[in-house]
């Protein structure tokens, strides 16, 4: 998370996306980003700029653009500029499930603000986005969203051919003046005033095979982008890596630490060790986790105490029960009530 708007830098990724988008909305971007005090640079590396710098931009583009939603503009042209391996990664992933993994690493190296989450309710799928900003202006921030739930359903759409995977769209804002361009724009029906922002498919869309997998190059792909994030970012935590793998993979919450170890290619005892060098219990990381499925799983009222019980690994309701209260104080069945209106 961003500790300082005022101090901290981001990268600017897809400078080439911006421009691009701009001239789709009638204007340049350079005199933009000199308002906004943001210095242009042709390196061959992304621009870091000040996050409250960004934020102006978008607002200023969005007030600039014409005839064309500029978030949408840029969702719509944004490439992996100066990533080629995330491109390669994309090209050569046998499914969707397994391209989400880009997610983290385009957090990591492009995105620090943004989150992306996936959660499965039944038959459906919802790429959830979370903006981890403090204090940003909620226009601009509005506008961040829309931008990221834009470039997420055009890479997707890319990956998938074209195909219409998108079932619909979610948006934690309410409605906007310009709520009829959602509409227009993902081609799908688009709620206001949800619990989140999210892209909604089939399930099933996780796990229909994308490309015939040539494992040499997804392989080369992977290490190329394991390199990158050695190299500008350091070594990762594994916390984050249980936690991606634990959030990615919710059949993992039903095991214990040999299989997340599996998942993640270390022996139990390499996974048990490392963690405590970063002071921390598998079971305390398990137990987060499952608090963050369990609250996300109770936003569905469809979706039984029962069937959260399993999914999570406890033997019955009751014992699902005793620990949501330890985790956070209620009731699952309070918490649920204080929801108020449930998402549809």
């Amino acid at each position: 998370m961003l500790q300082s708007l005022t101090t901290s830098s981001v990268p600017l990724p897809a400078f080439g996306s911006w421009r691009q988008a701009a001239n789709v909305c009638g204007f340049t971007i350079e005199p933009v980003f000199r308002d906004a005090g943001i210095m242009t640079s042709e390196s061959t590396a992304p621009m870091k700029v000040p996050p409250l710098n960004l934020f102006k931009a978008f607002s200023m583009c969005v007030e600039r653009a014409k005839g064309h939603h500029f978030p949408f503009a840029l969702g719509d042209s944004f490439v992996f500029e100066h990533f080629a391996e995330f491109d390669a990664f994309i090209a050569s992933c046998s499914t969707l499930r397994e391209m989400l993994e880009l997610a983290n690493w385009a957090r990591e190296l492009l995105a620090p603000w943004m989150i992306v989450h996936l959660d499965e309710f039944g038959s459906e799928a919802h790429l959830r986005v979370e903006m981890a900003v403090p204090d940003p202006d909620p226009r601009a921030l509005c506008h961040v969203r829309e931008v990221a739930l834009s470039a997420i359903n055009q890479l997707i759409r890319r990956a998938t051919k074209g195909s219409r995977w998108l079932l619909s769209v979610r948006v934690a804002s309410t409605a906007p003046s310009h709520q009829q361009q959602f509409t227009q724009h993902f081609g799908v029906p688009v709620f206001f005033g949800e619990s989140a922002d999210a892209l909604v498919m089939d399930r099933r869309w996780l796990d229909m095979p994308l490309n015939a997998f040539v494992p040499e190059v997804h392989n080369q792909a992977r290490m190329m982008i394991e390199r990158r994030m050695t190299r500008e970012v350091g070594e990762r935590r594994l916390v984050e890596e249980v936690r991606w793998a634990l959030e990615r993979r919710p059949e993992l919450l039903r095991d214990g630490l040999e299989a997340t170890a599996a998942a993640l290619a270390l022996h139990p005892r390499t996974l048990q060790r490392r963690l405590q060098a970063e002071g921390i219990k598998y079971v305390d990381i398990q137990s987060q986790a499952k608090c963050q499925r369990a609250q996300t799983m109770l936003k569905r009222r469809a979706i039984s105490m029962e069937s959260i019980s399993m999914e999570l690994g406890f033997s019955d309701r009751r014992a699902f029960t005793f620990a949501f209260k330890r985790w956070t104080g209620l009731s699952p069945s309070a918490y649920r009530d204080q929801l108020g209106q449930i998402s549809r």
